[in-house]
């Protein structure tokens, strides 16, 4: 799915897997690389050696080499040649791009697995991609095989670079404009219907008869395209926090986002034990936080969560970004309400922060063959219905945007205004003014599609902003033998969030039966969240005493300023380089030991102007937090403290285990994890 024409929400999660490098980052990675003997491929003919009894395929497939980091999974790879305009099927084509990895048992496939994670512009095969597929269909890969497909102007598959619009070195509207152009009448070829009817011509030059189509996010659009075209060739749909036909309507999608962040934040602070006790009216709080923005937007400096600094306005539209695209494990999200009181009491740091970690809509998007964001307004653009007429000049669309807006009802975004719901960086209908549409496009759904009856399962998380319940609800709606299953805790796509998400799915997928769906209903993981930041220690909540505890109230409301340091400096790790700034001052830089065990050192980092935390935190794999710190400061009467614990770990929320002595005096309390 689309994040506002920055990264999209899948390659955000993939790439705060980094699962060589940062195993504990933005969304859990509950899967394990399946171990399969690769299938060799015959001589130097690059002919695949298919399972007996072998499959009828199509002497247009082109069989390649497999790029290197797929070669020893055992995949075949390939291209079929395409009409780039079906319209005129003898004129330029399309190479796209596949890879297959075969079934481990004898005898032929039941069927191909076939996911899509759309974006749009998001490359199938990217490295992180592939193993994640690869992990989370592992437990179906004994009769199924599972076929990877790069969408049109993606990835392989001809990916659409606008070097401009791709690293953001123009202003947003000539890069888009000038990529139309670039493009020419093509720029009408790559809407999600061209992309079904792609992936039927590779299902049947493979010879499958059967998919199982796993659509996330954007996704959701592909197999709407597919399933309404081609039916027939279904043996069931699994759809995981999808996009359909209702997000295609003007404005629809846009204020579903903007109403599902009040429920976010207050879903993440409600069940953190950190930061109920302060905030018990957050839906409240978060409506007096976006007017506050809006009578008076935030100018100031901060730091990223890699340490750059910023200069930063903050006004209501750039508040709606930011609440609907989560950072990390729901960092920003969980940082809402403290940061907002802190304004309230004359301290912008928490939340000039969290705008200064928020990607901008300009920006470098890197290499075009992983993410095209050129391919995102070329098939995002064509696909949704867009409230002005293609023919009119840009001013003339401008006016028939404004003219829709208007007719807008005056709650469609709240807690939000119209005038935030409708700006360049959230609203997809602008996001579009500058493209073209020169030739008609193939629409998502042929006109009265009918939905196959086949088995399908649609899942979404209750804190998605993405896709969130009301729009999934409303596509699952459309298919006749669905089943929609909510996940507690969970964002988007609930399959990268939970364990429970990707049993179900698998389960679904092995049996065509929904099965047992109660591990939804409660958090696997109850995400850490904020309760309030102290700009000085005596503004904390004090920890709670336990054991041969001799702290008294002040030195047990130091030791909470120094485990919200520590994990402070933990959830900057995931969503940035590892190393960065304190809250207030000092620095933290991480490493990583061969296993992905993570060891974060604090230089004088601050979470309060008058505590310094030194010393060395150890995050393994297991999610186990050892720290060992010294306290320093104006604040305190210095000290050492020994911390124990789980962060962002599965289960129920536990206690941070603190032992140690402040000013000569023993310390022996309890800090919640989460």
């Amino acid at each position: 799915m689309k994040k506002k024409a920055v990264l999209p929400s899948i390659i955000i999660a993939s790439l705060a897997l980094t699962v060589s490098a940062q195993p504990q980052t933005v969304a859990p990675f509950p899967f394990r690389f399946p171990q399969r003997q690769p299938h060799r491929l015959t001589g130097q003919s690059l002919t695949p050696r298919f399972q007996s009894p072998r499959p009828a395929v199509s002497p247009d497939v082109i069989w390649v080499q497999c790029p290197p980091e797929a070669q020893g999974l055992g995949a075949m790879c390939g291209k079929l040649p395409v009409p780039l305009d079906r319209q005129h099927p003898d004129g330029e084509k399309v190479e796209i791009y596949f890879e297959v990895y075969l079934h481990t048992n004898p005898g032929p496939a039941e069927s191909a697995i076939l996911p899509n994670t759309g974006g749009p512009g998001v490359a199938t095969t990217w490295s992180l991609l592939r193993a994640t597929f690869l992990a989370l269909f592992a437990p179906n890969l004994d009769v199924h095989d599972l076929l990877l497909i790069d969408d049109r102007g993606r990835g392989r598959s001809g990916a659409i670079d606008c070097s401009e619009l791709q690293h953001g070195t123009a202003p947003f509207n000539d890069t888009e404009a000038d990529c139309a152009a670039q493009l020419l009448d093509a720029d009408s070829r790559y809407g999600t219907g061209d992309v079904a009817m792609d992936t039927d011509a590779v299902r049947a030059a493979l010879g499958y008869d059967k998919v199982d189509y796993w659509g996330a996010s954007y996704g959701g659009e592909d197999v709407t395209a597919y399933a309404t075209r081609f039916g027939q060739h279904l043996r069931s749909i699994v759809l995981d926090a999808p996009e359909g036909t209702p997000g295609l309507r003007a404005f629809l999608l846009d204020g579903n986002e903007a109403r599902s962040t009040a429920r976010a934040v207050r879903l993440d602070c409600t069940r953190s034990p950190t930061c109920s006790p302060d905030h018990p009216d957050p839906d409240g709080e978060f409506a007096r936080l976006i007017e506050a923005i809006r009578n008076e937007p935030l100018r100031g400096r901060a730091h990223d969560a890699s340490g750059n600094l910023a200069l930063l306005a903050l006004d209501e539209a750039a508040l709606l970004y930011l609440a609907i695209n989560e950072t990390g494990n729901f960092v920003n999200t969980g940082e809402l309400l403290a940061a907002g009181d802190s304004l309230s009491h004359g301290d912008s740091a928490p939340l000039l922060r969290l705008g200064a970690e928020a990607s901008p809509l300009v920006t470098d998007y890197g290499d075009p063959t992983i993410y095209s964001q050129g391919d995102y307004f070329a098939t995002l653009c064509v696909d949704t219905h867009e409230p002005w007429d293609w023919s009119a000049s840009i001013p003339g669309r401008k006016m028939q945007l404004a003219d829709a807006i208007s007719e807008l009802p005056s709650d469609h975004f709240v807690p939000f205004s119209n005038a935030a719901g409708t700006s360049l960086g959230v609203s997809f209908e602008k996001q579009c003014l500058w493209w073209q549409k020169p030739t008609p496009s193939s629409p998502v759904t042929p006109e009265s599609p009918i939905y196959p009856n086949v088995p399908t399962l649609v899942l979404d998380g209750d804190m998605d902003t993405i896709v969130p319940m009301e729009e999934v609800q409303q596509v699952a709606a459309l298919f006749p033998r669905s089943t929609f299953v909510p996940i507690a805790e969970a964002g988007h796509v609930t399959a990268y969030w939970t364990q429970c998400a990707a049993n179900i799915e698998s389960q679904f997928l092995a049996t065509l039966q929904v099965g047992d769906t109660s591990c939804g209903q409660s958090p696997e993981t109850v995400w850490p969240a904020v309760g309030r930041f102290p700009l000085i220690a005596t503004d904390a909540r004090p920890a709670e005493a336990a054991g041969t505890n001799e702290a008294g109230a002040e030195e047990r409301k130091v030791v909470t300023v120094a485990v919200a340091t520590i994990t402070d400096a933990l959830k900057r790790s995931t969503i940035g380089s590892g190393s960065g700034v304190g809250l207030r001052a000092g620095t933290f830089q991480s490493s990583f030991d061969s296993n992905g065990n993570q060891t974060t050192i604090l230089t004088n980092c601050s979470f309060s102007t008058d505590v310094s935390v030194n010393g060395t935190v150890l995050w393994a794999t297991d999610r186990s937090v050892v720290a060992d710190v010294m306290v320093s400061g104006t604040g305190t009467a210095a000290g050492t403290l020994h911390l124990e614990g789980s962060f962002e770990a599965p289960g129920p929320v536990g206690f941070f285990k603190i032992s140690g002595k402040i000013g000569g005096r023993l310390v022996a309390v309890l800090v919640p994890e989460a």
